[in-house]
């Protein structure tokens, strides 16, 4: 059993929390065409017999899941799971992990992600602070659950379904995953109650890297609509050089609609470019899209989420997608750890249109392949992939840089967002480009598409106004649009990161940077992980980008330590290219020419690899504690 005393409240500040301290009223709010039961049972409509899911040799058909998705709800049902009670699902990315999050949403209950890599105070940790009823769990990672969950008293159920294959590791008590569904029909669950976009839709748990993860609350409306409309706000960059050659094929092989293909002559009028993107609004997500793009693609569009469901960047994309244009997901046979092998063999042989990533930790994997394969002599068949995804981490410009020569047919769309916003901001960059853009946001004010997508201000945490572009002026990123309603068992956290301004909601999402002339936001640093040296503040990420510059290095990572003279010292952490050497004085070299003397680490250590989550983000409190112990006690 796990001392829960060692987390008490952790990041909580109440011990109890109801749906009805987040509920919004909306003036469609009666309907249901905002849920997840909704829009799957749409889709079923529209196309039942097209493909919806493939994972190694198993394909199922939208009917097909929709009939399993409807016994496991019947089943979750006749175990007494209610609309609003809390359902864990722990594992990695399969079609029974979408299989369960569908049937969990059929009956109206709330889905909650468990990654369930995390440390074991951290899992017992989010399990109880959901509340959760019931968990689903992949086989091998039950006895990791069984034992965090001794104790919980609101837990009844655990589930355990294999992938694909029989479920092993089933303790005492545990429930059989294809058993259930054995036991119950196909057929659309009857229930006593509504489902409506008002409703409670998904309880999603932040990665907790600073922390303990938080709970993010979220209805129908801002979720269900919120991803739908994440796929329209993430290609205005790619719809706005339409008429560049590579990235009209990436638009058209998402929708090849006939009236695309037709119209390419006008795609260099600005004004065309405004019609055509507002004319794909009006049918974004609508059964006429599905339909035409599914009449055209008998498979579909086909991307694959590498990194996991249980991270917002995959879980939002995924999503996205399919209640947008009901894309066919493609998982990887072996989803962790990652294999950059098997994902190109996999999309050689499905024909995979795109990938989503978590920035570097997978993208350069993916390039030692594709450098690989080529020193051999061979190649994969990759000549139906056009648009790598990214998200949830920078992004290094010569890593991308890289992937476009040796995947010059490649859009890059490089994604900022954030768990508890539900829109993200995007840029497109292909092989001729002379500088590779970073992931940020442009301002409606530039014109073009701009002020068709989700509202976003950057705003002086001084002055409480907008930062003025083009001066260098800080400030910290505020999303509008679809924003998540909290944090559960968290009001005063609430109140003070989710904010009115002018009448409209906004999440301030502690990013801070600026605006340029250009009007585009960059990205500078989280304000929670200022490093302060010697009373100047210092962004980690900034230093880390120039280490990363150096062609030698593979890999960075900054943090602060203790220092008795400055307060705080910079140490770098540093993963070279196979095959060569630097010293500390090099790097620090490197730095002075384009960073201020305060900027310049102290320290630097070098190391065979960098610890990154299973998510790609770096372990920045193993690396903290790596750094301070190499140094010894210095304040």
């Amino acid at each position: 059993m796990i001392e829960r005393e060692s987390y008490a409240l952790g990041g909580r500040e109440i011990s109890e929390d109801s749906f009805s301290n987040y509920r919004r009223k909306y003036s469609v709010g009666y309907k249901s065409n905002h849920t997840w039961r909704g829009k799957l049972e749409n889709i079923v409509k529209a196309i039942p017999d097209r493909l919806a899911f493939v994972q190694g040799e198993r394909r199922l058909t939208w009917k097909q899941f929709d009939g399993r998705v409807n016994r496991l709800a019947n089943a979750l049902s006749g175990l007494g799971i209610k609309k609003e009670d809390r359902v864990g699902i722990a594992g990695f990315n399969s079609i029974e992990w979408m299989e369960s999050y569908f049937g969990i949403s059929k009956i109206g209950a709330v889905p909650f992600n468990i990654n369930p890599r995390a440390a074991l105070d951290e899992l017992g940790y989010v399990i109880e602070d959901a509340d959760a009823v019931a968990i689903i769990v992949e086989d091998d990672y039950a006895p990791i659950i069984e034992r965090v969950t001794e104790g919980i008293a609101s837990l009844k159920h655990i589930i355990v379904y294999g992938v694909g294959k029989p479920a092993q590791n089933i303790h005492r008590g545990a429930l059989i995953y294809e058993d259930l569904l054995a036991k119950y029909p196909p057929t659309k669950p009857e229930l006593d109650y509504k489902i409506t976009n008002e409703d409670f839709c998904y309880l999603m748990y932040t990665s907790g890297t600073t922390g303990y993860p938080k709970g993010v609350v979220w209805d129908g409306e801002q979720r269900v609509k919120g991803v739908e409309m994440l796929i329209y706000n993430v290609l205005v960059p790619a719809f706005e050089r339409i008429d560049n050659d590579k990235i009209f094929e990436f638009v058209f092989s998402l929708y090849p609609m006939p009236l695309l293909r037709v119209s390419r002559p006008l795609s260099r009028l600005g004004l065309f470019r405004w019609m055509l993107f507002r004319f794909f609004k009006t049918i974004w997500g609508s059964t006429l899209m599905i339909t035409e793009s599914r009449r055209l693609l008998k498979e579909g569009v086909k991307y694959v989420p590498v990194c996991p469901l249980f991270h917002a960047s995959a879980y939002m994309q995924t999503f996205g997608n399919i209640v947008a244009s009901a894309t066919t997901t493609v998982f990887l046979p072996t989803p962790y750890p990652f294999n950059a092998r098997e994902l190109l063999e996999v999309m050689e042989k499905e024909k995979v249109n795109g990938i989503m990533i978590n920035g570097d930790a997978f993208a350069m994997l993916i390039l030692d392949e594709l450098k690989k394969v080529r020193a051999e002599g061979r190649k994969y068949d990759l000549s139906t992939w056009r648009a790598i995804i990214s998200s949830g981490v920078r992004w290094f410009p010569r890593v991308k840089k890289e992937l476009c020569e040796l995947l010059p047919q490649v859009v890059i769309m490089d994604v900022y967002g954030c768990t508890e916003f539900g829109i993200a901001y995007s840029s497109a960059a292909v092989l001729e480009d002379k500088e590779t853009p970073l992931a940020g946001a442009t301002l409606p004010a530039r014109g073009g598409l701009y002020p068709l997508q989700s509202p976003f201000r950057v705003v002086n945490p001084e002055t409480g106004g907008d930062v003025k572009p083009g001066m260098g002026e800080m400030g910290e990123f505020a999303a509008g649009g679809y924003v998540a309603l909290g944090y559960w068992k968290c009001p005063e956290k609430t109140r003070s990161s989710f904010r009115v301004i002018e009448g409209k909601r906004y999440f301030f999402t502690g990013d801070d940077g600026y605006v340029d002339k250009e009007l585009r936001f960059s990205f500078v640093g989280r304000g929670k992980e200022v490093i302060t040296i010697g009373g100047e503040k210092v962004y980690a990420e900034e230093v880390k980008e120039v280490i990363k510059s150096h062609p030698k290095v593979r890999d960075a990572a900054v943090v602060g330590v203790p220092d008795r003279e400055l307060g705080e010292a910079l140490a770098a952490i540093v993963e070279l290219e196979k095959g060569e050497d630097l010293t500390e004085e090099e790097i620090a070299g490197h730095c002075r020419q384009s960073l201020p003397a305060h900027k310049v680490p102290r320290y630097v250590m070098f190391v065979v690899s960098l610890p990154r989550e299973v998510t790609g983000k770096m372990e920045k409190r193993v690396l903290k504690e790596f750094a301070e112990g190499r140094l010894g006690p210095r304040s």
